[in-house]
């Protein structure tokens, strides 16, 4: 008996063995650590998941790491006392949203946090050549003296000759700069291709210092420089920055400067503000283009900026501001914003800005769409296309002094004045085929329609409205705002093309 119980554990044994070593074999696969993985939590112990190392500080990872590394930060709140949290200058990936032991990675659930305590710049990269930020909170920071002594530079980000990817992260309440004027509350940008993407960018402020006359320059975000090759602005939310606090801002969302090719693509843009003081005035409430090369602007929404909290003391470009930029606006909505001149957007560009499929509404200035160029020879350059302006209270469009504007297919209606000329125009407008309904309509131009355009409460077209099937076929403009094909030789006035209701009858037989 105890001879076969032997043999039957002899015969056993092997297969079990097996099973055992299949088993740790397949969990030591698991659990194989990488050395290009590099990970933090607040013990610097317990690192699972792959990591490589562990550190109990994000510096401290980041000065062990070499170009490529990725760094794996767990859930929790982490500060330096440097002030700074992460100093980068090599290519790395820095990512959050990992659980206490680095096993598990659910950025909804594990909320990493870094915190500078005004101490400076959250995270400051410089000549670090390539660097990915993603699903990271960054907070109180200042970035006091990182342009110059009486000119700070982003509060949450601060880059300098680096390509940044910044993705699903949160820049809220930083400062570009406590001690005179401010550039980049939330992120700014020097010199070095950008990406934001998916990203909340709130309550920053470019200036917060209240005793300064110097201008600051984006509160959420300032990119500058020719040497920025590629700046792209996507699926992000800038909500309630603030340019400066007291004397004149620009840009209270975003401030974008001399950049080769930028792209603002499917933001929300609102409650942000040029300036909170008594300047005089303030540009951009959510949006200032300044001399850029080539600037594509789509499908955002941009609503509730203003320039200034008095709009009377002056201000410019409500909902965006262009000035010297070559810069297309497409499919976005532009609402309710506030301003002295040009409520949802004011133009002082030589360079042609074109305005397509936007629905500019609700907007409070002189003028829903503002051109002006104040001296000669320079010349300011506009060309509207199928655009929806309505409902802007003084005018809908106002060309002044050397300004050239050409409108197409717009739809303008329910303004004291539909299209009018300011200040000392001396400028040219050709207007063709378009929709007028206002108060007074002195310019209405080739083929102009004076009727009621039956607009639904969202400015759709209502049935019966006179917009529909008269525009002009535009070959490069193929949908409308909410991405509808327009077909040729029956172009819809506006921004939309028109609802149209498919009504079933039903096939009655008789009998024989």
């Amino acid at each position: 008996m105890n001879k076969q119980r032997f043999l039957c554990t002899l015969a056993v044994l092997p297969g079990a063995l097996l099973t055992l070593t299949l088993v740790w074999l397949g969990a030591a696969t698991l659990v194989q650590a990488d050395p290009n993985i590099r990970c933090v939590n607040h013990t610097g112990m317990g690192c699972g998941g792959g990591c490589g190392s562990c550190y109990a500080s994000i510096q401290a990872s980041i000065d062990a790491s070499v170009v490529g590394d990725e760094i794996r930060v767990a859930d929790g709140v982490y500060t330096s006392t440097a002030g700074t949290v992460a100093a980068i200058s090599k290519g790395l990936r820095i990512i959050g949203g990992y659980a206490s032991d680095l096993a598990g990675f659910d950025p909804a659930v594990y909320h990493t946090v870094l915190d500078a305590q005004w101490g400076g710049s959250v995270i400051s990269i410089t000549q670090a050549g390539d660097v990915m930020l993603l699903h990271l909170t960054l907070t109180h920071g200042d970035g006091t003296g990182n342009y110059f002594s009486t000119l700070g530079c982003g509060g949450g980000i601060y880059v300098q000759d680096t390509a940044v990817h910044v993705g699903q992260c949160a820049i809220t309440n930083n400062v570009g700069s406590k001690v005179g004027g401010g550039l980049g509350g939330g992120l700014c940008v020097r010199s070095g291709d950008v990406d934001v993407w998916g990203s909340l960018i709130v309550s920053n402020t470019a200036s917060a210092d209240p005793s300064t006359t110097n201008t600051a320059y984006g509160g959420g975000v300032y990119v500058e420089s020719p040497q920025v090759h590629r700046a792209s602005l996507r699926d992000n939310q800038f909500l309630d920055n603030v340019g400066h606090v007291s004397a004149q801002g620009r840009g209270g969302g975003i401030y974008l400067n001399g950049l080769t090719f930028a792209e603002v693509l499917t933001n929300t843009l609102r409650g942000n503000k040029a300036t909170l003081g008594n300047a005089t005035s303030g540009w951009g409430g959510g949006l200032d283009i300044e001399v850029c090369s080539s600037v594509y602007v789509a499908g955002n929404r941009i609503e509730n900026n203003v320039t200034h909290p008095n709009p009377s003391y002056g201000g410019y470009g409500g909902g965006v501001y262009v000035y010297g930029s070559d810069v297309h606006l497409a499919r976005n909505n532009i609402i309710r914003n506030d301003t002295d001149q040009g409520g949802g957007v004011f133009i002082r560009s030589e360079q042609p800005v074109t305005l397509s499929n936007n629905l500019i509404a609700l907007n409070n200035a002189y003028g829903g769409v503002y051109v002006t160029e104040y001296y000669t020879p320079s010349v300011s350059r506009a060309l509207l296309v199928n655009n929806t302006i309505a409902d802007n209270g003084d005018s809908g469009v106002v060309a002044s002094y050397y300004a050239v504007v050409t409108l197409t297919n717009n739809l303008i209606a329910g303004h004291a004045t539909g299209l009018i000329t300011g200040t000392a125009f001396v400028g040219t407008i050709s207007a063709d085929t378009n929709l007028f309904w206002n108060a007074a309509d002195p310019i209405t131009g080739t083929n102009g329609i004076r009727q009621d355009p039956r607009l639904t409460a969202d400015y759709h077209l209502g049935v019966g409205s006179p917009a529909l099937n008269t525009g002009l076929t535009i070959p490069w403009l193929t949908t409308d705002l909410d991405g509808k094909p327009r077909t040729p030789g029956t172009y819809d006035i506006g921004a939309f093309e028109g609802v149209w209701l498919e009504v079933f009858l039903p096939l009655v037989l008789s009998g024989s």
